[in-house]
């Protein structure tokens, strides 16, 4: 799926636990790996050494000369959909390396911006696609002023399928939705709706709620929702016991793999288990870059107007955003 031909499956449940919020971070690609990793806690419960044996460099061992470390999540529709490396979802979790102080960071997709050793403008959804990994992590690193250290790519009918193997997650829905033209398949549209208040949703209704723009507030709404979403389910996932629930984090981790690509390495098992009981995954305080910090704008796109976002300071001029970021960082 990925455009980058290095990149690897997820493997190591809690590599990108406070970034992604747990939902995508979960996912061992060798089964066999992970069940011999549970015979040896089984047989050595009173061990404090329990691990795989050189495995290599990894989170955070790579970046251990830094305080924070970044990681850029990209949620795309997938081949079901017209446009499927569009990328609908963009967060960026910044935490220290000690799974301290998470900052969530949402980036509007209609943004504007200058791709990369070019003359030409392009809506920020696009990148992914039209140049791969690379590109998209250069831009956002010129928005925001910091590296990408990881990324994680992922489906979103994988999203359904995780919440449908979670048996669902519950939402409080903040106002009535009424959609009559939400995008179904063939080019052609089905009415979406859904009450206000706390409702289950099975994957398909949490795909729809999080990809419906006909609100109010557009695509900031939808942003909103998205990170709900994620709200919910590293809820679940949290709920699960990891040997009682074992065959379902199994199944998690498989529908992860088939899903989602990623660039971050094999991790030591139990200093990320370690590192989840630490961290307080409610403090991730949730942004989003919006007004005042962008306008609305229009722009000539494939030779039709396009409704657009542009910094408030002018086009690729990003200095606004660079210092709002470096506020919620460097004053949690």
């Amino acid at each position: 799926m990925s455009n980058n031909s290095n990149s690897k499956k997820l493997i190591g449940f809690g590599t990108l636990i406070i970034i992604l919020i747990f939902l995508i971070i979960a996912a061992p690609k060798l089964g066999i790996s992970l069940k011999r990793e549970i015979i040896i806690i089984n047989r050595n419960a009173n061990t404090s050494t329990i691990n795989l044996g050189n495995i290599g460099s990894l989170l955070p061992f790579q970046i251990k000369d830094k305080d924070r470390v970044n990681f850029l999540f990209l949620g795309i529709p997938g081949q079901s959909n017209p446009a499927p490396k569009l990328t609908d979802t963009i967060l960026i979790v910044n935490s220290t390396t000690k799974a301290e102080n998470p900052v969530g960071i949402s980036i509007p997709r209609d943004l504007l911006v200058k791709y990369p050793s070019a003359n030409w403008q392009t809506k920020i959804n696009a990148l992914y696609r039209e140049g791969g990994i690379e590109t998209i992590k250069t831009v956002i690193s010129e928005i925001i002023g910091l590296e990408s250290n990881y990324y994680l790519v992922l489906d979103l009918e994988g999203v359904k399928k995780l919440i449908d193997k979670l048996d669902g997650i519950d939402i409080d829905v903040e106002e009535d939705i009424y959609d009559s033209a939400f995008p179904a398949q063939y080019n052609s549209y089905e009415t979406f709706s859904l009450k206000k208040g706390l409702q289950h949703l099975d994957g398909e209704t949490a795909l729809k709620y999080i990809r419906t723009r006909n609100q109010p507030q557009g695509d900031f709404s939808r942003i909103k929702r998205q990170q709900q979403v994620i709200g919910a389910l590293k809820n679940k996932i949290l709920s699960l016991n990891f040997f009682w629930n074992f065959p379902k984090i199994l199944g998690l981790w498989r529908i992860l793999e088939q899903n989602s690509s990623t660039n971050i390495g094999l991790i030591d098992i139990k200093y990320a288990w370690n590192l989840i009981k630490k961290a307080n995954l409610d403090e991730i305080k949730f942004n989003t870059i919006a007004p005042p910090l962008v306008i609305s704008s229009t722009a000539t796109l494939g030779g039709e107007i396009a409704s657009v976002l542009i910094p408030k300071l002018g086009l690729n001029n990003y200095s606004e955003i660079r210092e709002y970021i470096n506020q919620l960082i460097n004053n949690p």
